[in-house]
Formats: structure tokens, sequence, C-alpha cells
């Protein structure tokens, strides 16, 4: 190793550790607070600013709930980056089988276009003074989505893909639909556990054998997805809160009928079923597992070609 390479490797490393103290105090500092993380401690801060530096100001503060696949605009299934429950679904449609979970809690999950018609008529209030100060933007007082239901549906969705894929690898995936569990099982026969053995046979492999590497990575792999589960379970786990949305929907109501098609605020609307296998999932498919994987994102406005091997010429696929 060169000098120059290990310098980079000196900054690097004092980097991530730099990062994993302040990501630590930062959780320390939101836990004694009463916040779950970092998140819901700055959303909090935000609120805080607002109350005490604008109070002669008209303020409507909007909390919208889990933002994701919008259902029409500005195109059915539209989804950008690596949202919220992204790596869980993610997570779901792999081997993956046991999620420490509240059956009960509702996965309080917006679209993201119907968030928007939200903020537009909050917007239109605030414009006339005749707001409310806080706006939820939630769906699971009016039309609940628990977390037994979401698991089951994320899993009927990556079946449906599994099957409609050639091999014994998709069809053996297909077979793999998640569940909720407890805590006391997940630590019992998912990732904690096995990561205890991984590390017991990565102890017992003789330091010279190659079967040691793989089993770092894997060890790394669990470790990866334990603190993925740690950092969700305040929303898949703890407590079974639920959002009202009542201040927008009364505004929703006072809309002239001609603009209730546009601007509506109606969570009732939205079919859970249809929604998370043919529009929810399909969308994280294209737009965001592909970011999870490290794979290119292929634009929405490119067609997918391939070489014909006679004329070598690209082509239009089938």
């Amino acid at each position: 190793m060169t000098e120059a390479s290990l310098d980079h490797q000196i900054r690097k490393n004092r980097f991530r550790w730099i990062r994993s103290q302040m990501v630590e105090l930062g959780m320390r500092r939101a836990q004694e607070l009463g916040w779950p993380n970092t998140y819901c401690l700055t959303k909090s801060l935000a609120e805080s600013l607002i109350a005490q530096r604008a109070a002669s100001l008209p303020v409507a503060v909007v909390r919208p709930a889990i933002v994701e696949t919008s259902t029409e605009k500005p195109f059915r299934g539209w989804n950008e980056g690596v949202n919220t429950s992204a790596p869980l679904s993610y997570l779901l449609g792999t081997y993956f089988r046991q999620l420490p979970s509240n059956a009960r809690k509702c996965l309080d999950l917006v679209p993201v276009d119907l968030a928007c018609q939200g903020m537009t008529l909050v917007a239109a209030a605030l414009v006339e003074r005749r707001h409310q100060r806080v706006y939820q933007l939630a769906t699971s007082a009016c039309n609940p989505c628990d977390m037994r239901r979401s698991i089951e549906l994320t899993a009927l969705a990556h079946r449906k893909h599994y099957r409609a894929q050639e091999g014994f690898k998709h069809r053996f995936r297909a077979r793999f639909d998640s569940i909720p569990v407890s805590k006391k099982r997940y630590r019992r026969f998912s990732a904690p556990r096995q990561k205890a053995v991984v590390r017991l046979l990565r102890r017992l492999t003789p330091p010279i054998s190659f079967a040691r590497s793989p089993l770092i990575r894997k060890e790394r792999d669990l470790e990866r997805l334990e603190k993925l589960i740690e950092l969700y379970e305040p929303f898949i786990l703890h407590n079974e809160h639920v959002f009202e949305a009542e201040n927008v929907e009364v505004l929703s109501a006072a809309l002239p009928p001609e603009e209730r098609e546009t601007f509506a605020y109606d969570p009732r609307a939205i079919d859970w079923w249809e929604y998370w296998i043919n529009i929810h999932v399909p969308a994280l498919r294209k737009w965001t597992y592909p970011l999870i994987e490290g794979r290119p994102l292929e634009s929405r406005h490119t067609r997918n070609f391939r070489l014909d091997a006679r004329s070598e010429t690209m082509a239009p696929s089938n």
C-alpha cells in the first residue's frame, strides 16, 4: 500500500468514525428528550422555531404521514429516491421472513399526489386567513391499512413479480412470504440469532481459510439489517397511533363541485390492494430498488434497445 493510499484510507476511516459518533450522540439526545430518533427530533425543533419566531405571521404547520408513490399525478406510479417504505419493502422481497412488528398498528401512508392536493388546500386557506394552525395529511383514521395487511400486500406484489419471471431462483423467491412477529421471536430466529451463528462459525474458522471472508461479509450484512430494523421499530412495532386529518377534510368538503376532482383530499378512495400490488411496489421496483442495489436508474423517457447481431445496428427491444 502506497503512502497516498494509506492516507486516503485513514481519512476515510476517520470520517466514518466521526459520522458514527455524531449519529450516536444525536440519537442519545433525541431519546433523552422523548423522541425515538433524530428525524422526529429535528421536525420538533423546526416547529418550535416557527412557533417562536413566526408568532405574528399567518402560519399553518402541515404534517404529512409517510409520503409514497402517486396514484395519478404526475402519472400513475411516480416515485423518486429512496423513500420511507422502500428499504422495508425491498427487504420483504428477499429471503427475509420475520419482521418484528405490531400487526394491529397502522402504517399511515399517503400517496404523494394526495399529499400535494392537501397542501394546496391548506395554502389556499392560508391566503384567505381561514386556516387552522396544524393540518395532518394522513389515512389511518378513515382508511386504515395495518401492518399485517401491509406486509401481506407487499408479499403478494413481490410474488406477482417473481411468478412472471423465468428461472428457478424467481420461483423459489415467490414462496418466501414475510410475516409479522414479536420482537422476542425475531431475536430468537431471525437476524440477531443468524448473526450469532455466523460469528461463531467465523471464530471456529482457521484464519488462513478462504471461508473467512464470506462469513465476514455475511456478518456485516446482518448487522446492517439489524440497524435497519432498529431504525424502523418506532414506526412498525411500538405504539398504535392513529392520525386524524379532519382539518384538511373540512377544506376539501368546502370545494365547489367542479374543483373536487382536481383538489379534493379523499383518502377513502384509495383501494390498498390495488395500490400496493399494482402501483406502489412496481413503482419502487422500477424507480427505487435499483438505487438500493447500486444499479443505474433507467430514465422513463428512454427506450430499451438491443443489439441486432446480424445487422450490428441498434433496434428497439420487444
